[in-house]
């Protein structure tokens, strides 16, 4: 398999580097434009050339019959453009922008007279778009620089395009992806579908298609972000296409120093916890610097950011028991409790001392506070800091090398080094945290030959490296605690989740390690009206994982019978819901990605632009290089480990492919589009477009196929009356400890085995997707686009349990495994299948004023409604509350925002003054700002409880009333009942409950993020620059989902200010200086 890959690769990249060029449209623009005379012909012959201003750099084009010219593959920054033909004048045009993916039109006008005689215009480029079909936006250097970045994270910016929704649910990241990624859900794609480019190679992290780091604000020339039907040379996945430029050197030697403070005394406090401040200590410090080696040939460009961040935010809440409760005693809880031994009432609702099991006394008598709630909090609310300490280090180093006018080629080194350090308050085990490491390197080499002026060839080879580790904190193991017969690994962790109350979960340790090497091929021809397209993306990946996860089991408490009805009492009493242990995670991943295009862009007339493309964008699983990979196919037995159970099968297994399902070979994604220049001026455009896009899987779906027996044991026991604290297991038997690295083929399993697989006719899901845009220039530099954006998902990824408990009357949690059709071989059986679907549409309008006059504006409103069946796939999509019906599933999706309206903006203050000294203080002022609002998130009325019996956790609650209360009651009231709790109960038992998903929404979301900027002129060389920012300007509380759990007696509260829409602080004061010289 892995040789016929590699074969086909290389074949194809030999093909596509001798059918003629393409350029590298990755980190390149596209001039473009009409030459006419005085009289309004048009101008065949004429050379048009276009002359970098910053490194001197030249390309040149020729115009054709139509008076058309075409220049590709210029490096983003500006142009001087010069128009010459014997028997007109010779024009100069200054200023002439081009940006990253956009094709800028030019029309020029010559005059009779002679070639000596010259004219010089400043930039008359167009602010629509007339050639394009795809949506999209650019984000340029000013606006990356200057605008306001919480944490000068440039990500955040992606957020100012229209259809682009903050997804802080999406569950996109883990705990090996790097630190400040930020999860985005494009025109209805799921917030991993994102694909990030930085120089034209990848910058995704494989294991949760998460962004890698990207460079500082000023490390970055510009990106763009594509949003829908964008070129065929785009696949890998759905959503939408980020597309990052470094900076480079210049002609001259240019150089920034840069600190940026934040301290906590300036700082506002948070909604929730007045008096207290945030905690919160940061420094972010560093500097760019560039230049020539050799002018006009050899530039260099380099960049350090260091950050050094100390925050103890106060904003973390959780229920914890009373001094009375921690003794028994529960006479003024709403809820009656059950001797499990009786199945009776305890009298007075007081649990008796003897009862109590000593190791829940000891985690709640020293590790667990006791309540300490605010005015109108519920009495078990413990609210609490929790260290969220930083250190991160970043490199960039480029060097660009013009070999000639016709061949350039550019290599970045890219490394950046993040830390947070480990922390345990033993007087309250919730504000613990693991430490971790991450490391990720970036070699990247991009060269670009402009073989003829119809010619162009793009090579682009990039090495993504991450590393992660995780080191625990040391507390005592569960034996110390007094739980006696549990298998404790060489690093003790606890886990204790108690619904509806606490969750202590004091980490694992683990090493993730990932690489990517990609090489991408991009050429193009340009033959009289015609541009045809093609290339070759090629990828090898590996991710290898050493994770201790499970490894020292993990309780599990709830509400339902057989035991009290109350999770926290039956904490007390140590008789817990499910225990589960596994040996962890070892895993040595391998892929291939292959990809092929064709496209042909096609210019009917100086006005009308057709579009048409096909990719090829097979998808071959992911493989593990020892085999631990597992799937369940009925009725098979396997050869090679030959005490599983029928229906699991492994690698070399016959019919059992290596990745656990067939590679999907013929996956073909036609893209057309076309652009009408209405009215011929490039001033009015009418443009269409769609395409089909295949989603990759991350390589995080491989961890639980890589989780089953027997190299992945996993035991799981369920709670009933011979378990508890002090019989762990019960009836059932210890497997632990288990030799991970030798697995004989006779090696023995666990029953009832708990089984992960692929659906055998598992493959990527597909997304089609459409949109209609007219565009207007309605004032100088300023245009004006109202789109129909939608898209439709299919095939997406879902989790199914296909192996449910039946109910029946008088059945408990306890006899869940019992009642499985399966048992005894078979607990559960997680299937990862293609059944997701998704529905978007949207209208968005943007208002685009590009900098001119002092200002800059980027508007854009979005009325949109995304449905589908499950919104995350970090791993597997969620799973099906009912596995018996998927259409329970169907509502708004988690990043449905109906209403969304973001506007940015650069103001140049205008002011000069005659005086000296009046104007170096009132002069040079600058304000910038992003303002966002927003509608609430939907959420989910879940019971909290396993009233259907079948295993698969929590279902949801049965809707009894008219859920909606009036929005004009006070704020306080508000908080404390976002809803009409009364409208829910726990759903029946035997069923699956009838709220429906994310019928309710939650608070809407405003926030304003200001700047004002001040510089001042040292020498003619040296400027400074004083800034003062400030994060949630008008300090608005931006509240959290209220609980929806029904169980929990926070039911329908708002508890916490923060992460509401992907600004989650309440006003933040920032200072920074910066000099330029």
């Amino acid at each position: 398999m892995i040789r016929t890959i590699t074969r086909v690769a290389l074949m194809a990249l030999l093909v596509a580097a001798g059918a003629g060029g393409l350029q590298a449209q990755t980190t390149t623009g596209g001039l473009t434009g009409v030459i006419r005379d005085s009289d309004g012909g048009v101008v065949p012959g004429a050379t048009v050339n276009a002359t970098a201003t910053a490194t001197g750099t030249t390309l040149s084009a020729v115009t054709d019959e139509a008076g058309q010219y075409l220049l590709r593959g210029l490096p983003v920054g500006t142009y001087k453009v010069q128009v010459e033909l014997a028997g007109f004048q010779t024009v100069h045009v200054e200023g002439v922008v081009i940006r990253v993916n956009e094709e800028v039109r030019t029309d020029i006008v010559l005059k009779v007279g002679n070639l000596t005689e010259s004219v010089t215009v400043s930039g008359i480029s167009t602010t629509v778009d007339t050639v394009s079909s795809t949506l999209k936006t650019v984000v340029d250097q000013k606006r990356i620089e200057e605008l306001p970045l919480n944490g000068r994270n440039p990500t955040q910016l992606m957020t100012l395009v229209a259809g682009v929704i903050p997804d802080n649910r999406a569950n996109v990241t883990s705990g090996a992806t790097y630190p400040g990624a930020t999860g985005i859900s494009s025109n209805g794609a799921r917030a991993n579908s994102t694909n990030y480019i930085m120089d034209g190679g990848s910058n995704n992290d494989h294991y949760s298609n998460a962004s890698n780091p990207m460079p500082n604000p000023d490390a970055l020339q510009e990106f763009s972000v594509q949003t829908n039907s964008f070129s065929a040379q785009y696949g890998r996945n759905a959503g939408a296409i980020v597309n990052a430029v470094t900076r480079s050197g210049t002609n001259s030697f240019r150089g920034l120093a840069f600190g940026y403070l934040r301290d906590k005394s300036m700082n506002a406090n948070n909604f929730f916890t007045p008096g207290k401040d945030d905690g919160l200590n940061r420094k972010q410090f560093g500097g760019t610097f560039g230049g020539p080696v050799i002018k006009n040939k050899t530039f260099f460009f380099g960049s350090y950011q260091g950050t050094l961040q100390d925050q103890r935010p106060a904003d973390r809440t959780a229920l914890v028991p009373t001094a009375a409760q921690r003794n028994g005693d529960f006479s003024g809880y709403s809820r009656v409790l059950r001797d499990p031994l009786t199945g009776q009432p305890f009298p007075g609702n007081v649990i008796p001392a003897n009862r109590i099991h000593p190791a829940a006394a000891a985690v709640l008598g020293k590790y667990l506070p006791l309540p300490n709630p605010n005015a109108g909090d519920p009495v078990n609310t413990l609210r609490f800091a929790s260290p969220a300490n930083l250190d991160d280090h970043q490199y960039l180093a480029r060097v660009d090398h013009t070999f000639s006018s016709n061949h350039r080629l550019y290599g970045r080194y890219w490394k950046s080094k993040a830390s947070t350090p480990a922390y345990l308050d033993t007087a309250n085990v919730l504000t613990s945290s693991f430490g971790r490491t991450w490391d990720n390197q970036i070699i990247s080499a991009n060269d670009t030959w402009v073989i003829s002026p119809s010619l162009v060839n793009n090579v682009v080879f990039t090495h993504n490296r991450t590393y992660n580790d995780n080191f625990q904190i040391d507390i005592p193991s569960y034996a110390d605690l007094g739980i006696p017969g549990v298998y404790n690994d060489a690093t003790p962790q606890w886990f204790f989740n108690v619904p509806g109350w606490f969750n202590i979960n004091t980490g694992d340790t683990n090493q993730f390690n990932r690489d990517e090497y990609q090489l991408l091929n991009t050429l193009r021809w340009t033959k009289g009206r015609h541009e045809i397209a093609t290339g070759v993306d090629y990828s090898y990946g590996k991710g290898d994982i050493i994770n201790n996860f499970r490894a020292n089991g993990r309780y599990t408490f709830n509400n339902s019978a057989p035991f009290t009805g109350d999770a926290m009492a039956d904490f007390l009493l140590g008789e817990f819901q499910s225990f589960e242990q596994g040996v962890g995670e070892y895993k040595n991943t391998r892929f291939h990605y292959l990809a092929a295009f064709a496209e042909d862009t096609w210019r009917v007339n100086p006005r009308v632009t057709l579009t048409m493309g096909l990719r090829w964008d097979p998808n071959v699983p992911y493989t593990d290089a020892n085999g631990r990979l597992a799937g369940y196919r009925p009725g098979q037995e396997s050869q090679v480990y030959t005490n599983a159970p029928v229906g699991m099968l492994y690698p070399g297994d016959a019919g059992f492919p290596d990745g656990g399902y067939d590679s999907s070979w013929g996956l073909f994604a036609p893209r057309v589009g076309g652009a009408w220049d209405v009215t011929g001026d490039g001033k009015t455009s009418i443009r269409a477009g769609y395409g089909l896009f295949y989603d990759k899987p991350n390589s995080i779906t491989t961890n639980s196929a890589a989780n089953v027996g027997p190299f992945g044991t996993v035991a799981r026991v369920d709670g009933n009356a011979t378990t508890g604290f002090d019989n762990t297991w019960g009836t059932a038997t210890n497997p632990f400890p288990v030799d991970v690295y030798n697995v004989p083929s006779d090696a023995p399993v666990v029953l009832p085995f708990n089984a992960f697989s692929y659906a055998a006719d598992m493959r990527p899901g597909k997304m089609h997707s459409w949109h209609v845009t007219g565009e207007r220039e309605i004032f100088k530099a300023t245009m004006l686009r109202v789109a129909y954006a939608g898209s439709r998902g299919d095939g997406l990824t879902i989790g199914i349990e296909r192996n449910p408990a039946i109910y029946a009357p008088g059945a408990t949690t306890g006899t869940t495994n019992q009642r499985r059709p399966l048992f005894p071989d078979y607990g559960t059986i997680t299937s990862i299948e293609p059944l997701g679907k998704s529905t978007f549409h949207s209208l968005q309008v943007t208002v685009d004023k590009r900098l001119s006059g002092g200002l800059s504006l980027l508007s854009n409103y979005t009325l949109s409604k995304s449905t589908d069946n499950s919104s995350q796939s970090k791993q597997t999509g969620t799973t099906a509350v009912n596995p018996f019906d998927l259409s329970y599933d169907w509502g708004p999706a988690e990043f449905d925002r109906r209403h969304r309206w973001v506007t940015s903006l650069l103001w140049q203050i205008p002011g000069q003054f005659d005086n000296a000294a009046v104007n170096a203080v009132l002069a040079d002022w600058n304000l910038t700002g992003i303002y966002t609002i927003m509608s609430g998130q939907p959420f989910t009325v879940t019971s909290g409880v396993d009233n259907a019996r079948s295993g698969t956790g929590t279902q949801f609650a049965d809707q009894v009333g008219d859920p909606e209360l009036s929005s004009d009651r006070p704020k306080s009231e508000r908080l404390a009942q976002w809803f009409n709790t009364s409208a829910f109960t726990v759903n029946a038992l035997g069923t699956f409950g009838n709220a429906g998903r994310n019928s309710l929404r939650g608070p809407d979301f405003q926030t304003l993020d200001l700047g004002l900027h001040k510089t001042f002129s040292i020498t003619n060389r040296v400027r400074t620059q004083f800034r003062l920012e400030a994060f949630n300007a008008l300090n608005r509380a931006n509240f959290n989902l209220p609980e929806g759990n029904r169980s929990s007696s926070n039911f329908g509260r708002i508890t916490a200010a923060n992460a509401a829409g992907g600004g989650s602080d309440p006003r933040i004061l920032q200072l920074a200086l910066r000099t330029w010289f």
